[in-house]
């Protein structure tokens, strides 16, 4: 993982430590899920009520995808004393140590394995746990209090996003939970700044994809840091973007080495999260180059749908769960493109900018491989408000850092809006940016602005009727069932309802031609389709 932060201090980590000898692990995957004892319509042993709800209120099906893998799949590979360390039922495989080659060599012949992937190589050298800082900036802060929050030196990035608002007419995330997937989370049981999270009962548990033996709190800071931006509260100094929420805290991200596995520890953690019920998963995680050369990834593979960590975001989003992403820190390098999972096109890819609003030179861009805009929006990620190793309050710098703005106000506009599904929510959010009508590869869509998005227009769509060309420039053809063959009015809207354009005509064998006046500025446009007692709403975009 390239860390999507810059601290401002010194911090000497708890890292994994085992005398054993290192070994390989794999991907063994499964050909199907048949005759198991779990199914479709008894969901309540795999999944939570909460996991069960989400899907129910976003009008989601259950599928095979959802079912655990094969319990029996599972004691063939144990009684061949292979070490399990996980299942992973999105993939319908496990992640396990294969000790010889024996082993290896067994498992190849068993019929209900489709394929095995060596995802962790043992190495000579494991990268440093040691992250130097430029200026330290710690300082000490109240505990909270009963009155309204005091933002302090955090108010810079909490209103730049208008979420000073939303918390001010209530919405502070209570009743949403957030899955913050990252790499440790050392002091979250002792440092202050965290005794609001505490005191009422909003840390919901935790889980080690990486060690599951260790003690969470005494690994990687970075986790820390990522949770003070949503959950923190040091009034005066530190109020987090969603203080009220509730928070899962997942380690995926091993500190010590850069290898595969990590992308498989990362869709385990999101499956956790979703079968726990989160609503929203953070992850300040992204991944390109490996320790072992041929683990890496290339740019034509961030094209949305090829790298296992993104495959897994695409998944968590299919679920309804909102997935936030970061950047990436490589805008000045070589290597200046976002990283795996922010190329996914249904997560929100987050970068930076400083506190007067401009681009951080760090903050990583698009386009994807396949020329989609990346990042989506951006938020403060330099000279970000954090809690420090030491117990206090500091900044640091990094897409690390502005992601979990925009995860947590998230959050608060979800409490807003309960009814809104999370391609609703996603694109009532979009809409009001700064950026929306002229979008590029350096910010996105530019910054959000919360207060905004609770006036957006959300609408129901209709999958079957199709718009082509989908972006447009001037003309769209609109291809409708085909029983409408009669006068068809057409209101081109924007995403809080304005409309900007509106004709009548005649469909030939279902299909609807419209000039769209070239002096629209680009975006994001809804057509309203209204023919007799139908109605249709499409999405598309002008470029």
């Amino acid at each position: 993982m390239k860390y999507s932060f810059r601290i401002l201090l010194i911090i000497q980590l708890v890292g994994l430590s085992s005398a054993a000898k290192p070994q390989s692990k794999y991907f063994i995957g499964f050909t199907d899920k048949a005759n198991s004892p779990y199914t479709i319509s008894n969901p309540e042993q795999f999944l939570s009520i909460r996991s069960i709800e989400r899907r129910t209120r976003q009008n989601l099906a259950l599928t095979e995808s959802d079912l655990p893998v094969n319990p029996s799949y599972l004691d063939t590979l144990a009684n061949m004393g292979i070490t399990i360390h996980f299942p992973l039922r999105w993939m319908n495989g496990v992640v396990a140590t294969i000790s010889t080659p024996d082993q290896l060599t067994q498992i190849q012949n068993i019929p209900f394995v489709s394929g095995i992937k060596e995802i962790y190589t043992p190495t000579k050298e494991h990268k440093s746990s040691k992250f130097t800082i430029e200026e330290p900036q710690s300082q000490p802060f109240s505990k909270p209090d009963k009155d309204a929050p005091n933002y302090g030196i955090s108010a810079t990035q909490v209103n730049m996003l208008n979420g000073h608002i939303l918390h001010g007419n209530g919405f502070l995330g209570e009743g949403i939970e957030i899955a913050v997937l990252d790499a440790g989370f050392y002091n979250v049981d002792s440092h202050p700044v965290f005794d609001s999270l505490w005191m009422n009962k909003r840390i919901l548990g935790t889980k080690d994809f990486v060690n599951p033996t260790s003690n969470i709190y005494n690994e990687h800071a970075h986790g820390m840091m990522v949770l003070s931006i949503m959950g923190g509260y040091a009034n005066g100094q530190l109020v987090g973007t969603a203080p009220h929420a509730r928070y899962w805290l997942i380690r995926t991200e091993d500190a010590s080495s850069e290898q595969l596995v990590e992308e498989y520890n990362w869709a385990a953690g999101a499956e956790f999260a979703d079968s726990a019920g989160a609503d929203i998963i953070n992850t300040s995680l992204g991944y390109t180059t490996f320790d072992v050369p041929s683990q890496s990834h290339t740019y034509s593979n961030l094209d949305g749908q090829t790298t296992v960590i993104t495959q897994a975001a695409n998944m968590a989003a299919s679920k309804g769960m909102l997935v936030v992403v970061s950047a990436g820190n490589d805008g000045t390098s070589p290597w200046y493109y976002i990283s795996a999972p922010a190329d996914s096109p249904k997560v929100l890819t987050v970068g930076a900018v400083d506190g007067n609003r401009n681009k951080a030179a760090f903050s990583s861009f698009g386009p994807t491989a396949d020329e989609r805009v990346k990042p989506d929006l951006c938020a403060m990620g330099v000279g970000t408000i954090i809690a420090t190793t030491d117990g206090l309050v500091g900044s640091g710098n990094g897409t690390s850092f502005s992601a979990p703005l925009i995860s947590g106000m998230m959050a608060c506009l979800w409490q807003a809006k309960p009814n809104l599904t999370v391609n609703e929510l996603m694109e009532s959010v979009v809409s009001a940016s700064s950026s929306f009508n002229s979008p590029n590869n350096e910010i996105g869509y530019g910054i959000p602005d919360f207060a905004l998005a609770l006036s957006v227009v959300t609408y129901s769509y209709k999958p079957n009727i199709r718009i082509i060309p989908n972006p447009f420039s001037s003309q769209v053809q609109i291809y409708l069932p085909l029983e409408i063959d009669e006068a068809v009015s057409c209101q081109l809207l924007t995403p809080s309802g304005l409309t900007l354009y509106m004709c009548r005509q005649i469909t030939e064998n279902g299909v609807l031609r419209i000039n769209i006046p070239e002096s629209l500025p680009k975006g994001l446009y809804i057509f309203h389709i209204a023919a007799g007692n139908q109605a249709f709403n499409l999405k598309a975009i002008k470029d």
